[in-house]
């Protein structure tokens, strides 16, 4: 078999995502593991490809338990549906860990909207024998934080309404805006 078959039927194969470290080292994941915050404890740094197995875990337990109580059928379902998000070309993503162990996540994608660019979360958990201890705060103050010095200017999310999740977005600057509601359709 020639070499630009090999190559050809490689790259027909598998993901050019999966490529980025080596074609890009210096733009992929040498920004991305580095830290954005740290302190004894914490870690907080961007979301690296090697984050989605460990983060489909943590999603599928924080969705399933209380007040959501998502019916995440397996991992692999999990692992898709983060998997998709991840491959947004506008995708961005920021995890928190606990002595090299992920507690945490901010995923979303960026949008060119009319006041500004924005940053959309589509989904942000920390596992729930942590909540309540201010990693959540955290990682939002610090996903904010970068997020401005990158000229972003707004952040935008959807949840649902009457759980801890509401107030917790309310208490840490968010607000509801009456102007929008969402709209659903089954097929």
């Amino acid at each position: 078999m020639s070499i630009k078959t090999l190559v050809k039927d490689h790259f027909s194969n598998s993901p050019i995502s999966e490529h980025l470290e080596y074609f890009f080292p210096h733009n992929h994941e040498n920004n991305i593991s580095k830290p954005i915050f740290t302190d004894n404890k914490l870690n907080i740094r961007r979301f690296a490809l090697k984050d989605l197995d460990e983060c489909s875990v943590l999603f599928k337990q924080v969705f399933s338990s209380s007040p959501w109580y998502d019916e995440w059928v397996s991992l692999d379902q999990t692992k898709t549906y983060l998997n998709e998000l991840v491959k947004n070309p506008v995708f961005d993503g920021f995890v928190i860990c606990e002595a090299s162990k992920v507690v945490g996540t901010c995923l979303g994608h960026s949008r060119s909207w009319w006041m500004g660019k924005e940053f959309f979360i589509d989904e942000f958990f920390v596992a729930n024998d942590r909540q309540g201890e201010g990693m959540g705060t955290k990682l939002l103050d610090c996903v904010s934080e970068y997020l401005n010095k990158e000229g972003y200017t707004r952040l935008t999310l959807l949840t649902n309404k009457k759980i801890p999740a509401e107030k917790f977005y309310l208490k840490n600057g968010f607000y509801n805006n009456p102007q929008r509601t969402i709209m659903i359709r089954d097929l």
